[in-house]
């Protein structure tokens, strides 16, 4: 294992979870199914869908998707992996990143009540190697803002893989204005980004953090193992909780969204198990 210094000495709960598996690619008819289906629940709630282009401090937008209920329990600001482009239309994220695991799920999250908002790169330009900076804590500051005119609600910040790293940053940077983080199949190794979830500043971070690691996930960069060692650095968290759930389903590349470090198979159990700790 990487050296990463000494981390803070606290206890921590470790939950295993296990679940039939879903499979949404499998059934593209039965997941479509759901998804009119917890959108229709939706409209019944005042729903919202609204994209919009956010200007950035130092010139430029970003481009945010915000999807929920007028009156939500909590809005999720989603930080996909990759490269963290995001193709956001009107009314949908996709582009390459479509079937990464916060992108595909939106309908669960919104189906527990939840506002979504999918948050673009700034300029649509690549994230990889920036995601720990002060910089990309201000672009996520930014979308904050405005998700908060959309709803008046606690935010938290929602990462996956390499957008652990920035939700783990935005945690650490943005103080009060940020209610929780949740860090799923995080990036704890070196690789093709050159930075980790360990460069965001963990220690710094006061607010409570749920670390979700799959068991089967093969990817190189986020051993599961790692997840009892970034809550070792969380030292000043309020409340934090390590899960690791288990899955082995695999659609494709094991480091991309349909496998088991993309939660593939077990989505609906991850989403509600993560809704029940923000709740």
């Amino acid at each position: 294992m990487q050296h990463y210094g000494a981390a803070p000495a606290r206890q921590e709960t470790r939950t295993l979870l296990a679940a039939a598996p879903f499979h949404p690619g499998r059934s593209a008819a039965g997941f479509a199914i759901l998804a009119a289906a917890m959108l229709f629940s939706m409209r019944g709630a005042s729903a919202q869908t609204v994209a919009a282009d956010i200007p950035l401090e130092g010139g430029g937008t970003e481009r945010v998707l915000f999807a929920g209920p007028a009156n939500p329990r909590a809005i999720l600001i989603m930080l996909a992996g990759g490269d963290g482009i995001v193709e956001i239309g009107n009314t949908a994220a996709g582009g390459r990143l479509a079937n990464n695991f916060l992108i595909r799920t939106l309908p669960l999250w919104t189906a527990q009540g939840f506002a979504i908002a999918i948050l673009g790169s700034p300029n649509n330009q690549s994230l990889l190697g920036q995601r720990h900076t002060p910089a990309y804590a201000a672009a996520i500051d930014r979308a904050v803002d405005f998700a908060r005119t959309r709803a008046n609600a606690p935010v938290w910040l929602v990462g996956t893989s390499q957008g652990s790293i920035g939700a783990a940053n935005g945690a650490a940077r943005l103080g009060g204005k940020i209610s929780g983080v949740v860090l799923t199949s995080s990036v704890t190794r070196r690789s093709q980004s050159g930075e980790t979830v360990f460069d965001a500043s963990l220690a710094t971070v006061a607010v409570p953090a749920l670390i979700v690691a799959n068991q089967g996930d093969t990817r190189a960069a986020s051993p599961p193992a790692d997840a009892e060692t970034i809550a070792g650095y969380l030292g000043r968290s309020s409340r934090k909780e390590v899960t690791i759930v288990q899955s082995s389903d695999l659609r494709g590349d094991p480091c991309q969204g349909m496998s088991p470090h993309g939660f593939y198979g077990i989505e609906p159990m991850v989403v509600q198990r993560i809704a029940q700790w923000i709740r």
